[in-house]
């Protein structure tokens, strides 16, 4: 069993990488309207958390997800975690 806050340590820094971002990135605010992340870059984020966490993220769903923790409630619920 992975602690959530491990998986949120691995989102962000997915998130910062792949949405080229830099600094901490608050778990509430919104990734592209109050972080900075270009939609272009979210499709670069939905892959490489695909590829980290070995999992299929529904294209549907991370469109909504907005948030950290949106992001860490999608990949919890592919790899079985609870939150």
């Amino acid at each position: 069993m992975v602690e959530m806050s491990k998986i949120l340590e691995q989102v962000a820094d997915v998130v910062r990488e792949s949405g080229r971002v830099t600094g901490e990135i608050p778990e509430s605010s919104d990734l592209y309207a109050e972080v900075g992340v270009e939609s272009v870059n979210s499709i670069a984020i939905l892959l490489a958390l695909e590829e980290k966490f070995a999992i299929t993220i529904d294209d549907t769903e991370f469109v909504k997800a907005r948030t950290l923790t949106e992001l860490v409630k999608l990949v919890a619920a592919q790899t079985g975690e609870t939150i």
